[in-house]
Formats: C-alpha cells, structure tokens, sequence
C-alpha cells in the first residue's frame, strides 16, 4: 500500500507539471496613439466710415449715419463709404449684400413716406464693381464673392459705398447698370421726387453677410 500511493502522487506530480508547461506563454503589446488640440476661432467683422456724423456701435458692427434732408426733388447723399475690416483669427467669406428700407407705411402706398420709399434710387458699389443701381424699392439680396483674411496681417479689408439719391445728380455708378466693372462716376438719370413724396421720411440699410 505504501509504494503503490507513492506511485500515485508521482504520476499526479507529473501531469500537474505538464498543465504548468502548457499555460507558461507571454504575449506582447503595445499603444501608440495621436492626438490634436482644436481651437474654435471667434468671428469679429467690423465697420469703420470717415463720413462726418456717422455713429458706430460698440462692438463696431452697426454703422449710422447722420440723418440726411429735408432735400428737394433731386437729391443725393454722396457715396458714402464703409471700410470692413476682419478682426477675426481666421478667414471670413463675403456672401450677400442685402438692401433694406423701413418707413411708416400706415398711410398707405399714397402717403409721403411710401411715395419717398418708391421713388428713391440705390447706387452700391464695391472694389470698383457696380453691386446695384436702381430703385431702392426694388433692390435685390445680392451674392458677392470675395474673403477677407484674418488678423493681423494684410488682405483683411474691403470697403463698399452706398449713395441714396434720386433725379440727375453725381453718383460712384454714374449710368451703370448692375455688374458694371469698372464703375464709372458720373451723373445718374433718374427720375426726380414726385409732388406727393414732400414729407417722407424712410431709413434705408445696407446689410452685408460673411461666413467662416
């Protein structure tokens, strides 16, 4: 009995052994990895005029000028001109030039301000390219094309003048039409005020849009 339990434990001891054997097996591995800090730029589009009496917002993004008139039937406001400037960190796309006119219109399509609103005329021009010339009323969204770069550096300015008038008086237009390039000043050839314009009053804009 006593050899044959010795025999036993050292058939166990060697099986026991094997098992070890077996499941004795490293694997190697390894990581590598990349990264990338992304920063969000902030937009910061700004307007600037050395017309005199002209009022700028304080974060420089809403230019007014002075109110203008009373005028007679002919009149004009000048080319007023605005310098866009890109304080942005990176670069902006121009988009649309967008028109607007608001006015008491309560009077009806009869009234002053109506009649002011409808016979006015519109000269915009930028980088010497005629945007729109013609009535206020009927003025368009326009798409503009172009980028400014970002800041600081150069390249990151673009400018564009925008004149209110009506009759035959001096314009950066002149008798061009839309899409004129180059723009060519002269006197323009619309129609004077009608009678029934004497005591309007309209607040035109001018509404430029950028991505980036």
């Amino acid at each position: 009995m006593k050899l044959k339990t010795m025999a036993m434990t050292g058939m166990m001891s060697l099986a026991g052994l094997g098992l070890v054997g077996a499941g004795a097996h490293a694997v190697f591995t390894q990581n590598t990895v990349s990264s990338q800090q992304i920063t969000a730029g902030t937009m910061n589009v700004q307007l600037s005029t050395l017309v005199p009496g002209a009022n700028l917002s304080a974060n420089g993004q809403t230019l007014t000028f002075a109110p203008f008139g009373p005028t007679g039937s002919s009149f004009t406001t000048g080319d007023e001109l605005v310098t866009i400037t890109n304080y942005s960190n990176f670069v902006v796309s121009e988009i649309m030039a967008t028109p607007g006119d608001t006015y008491d219109s309560s009077g009806g399509p009869a009234s002053p301000n109506s009649l002011l609103a409808a016979e006015a005329y519109l000269c915009e021009v930028s980088s010497s390219y005629v945007i729109y010339n013609g009535p206020l009323a009927s003025a368009p969204a326009q798409a503009i094309s172009g980028s400014l770069a970002a800041y600081p550096g150069t390249g990151n300015t673009d400018n564009y003048s925008v004149n209110i008038y009506a009759g035959t008086e001096p314009t950066a237009c002149g008798t061009g039409t839309t899409g004129t390039t180059p723009n060519v000043p002269g006197t323009s050839t619309a129609p004077t005020l009608l009678q029934g314009a004497q005591g309007g009053v309209i607040n035109p804009s001018m509404t430029v849009s950028y991505t980036g």
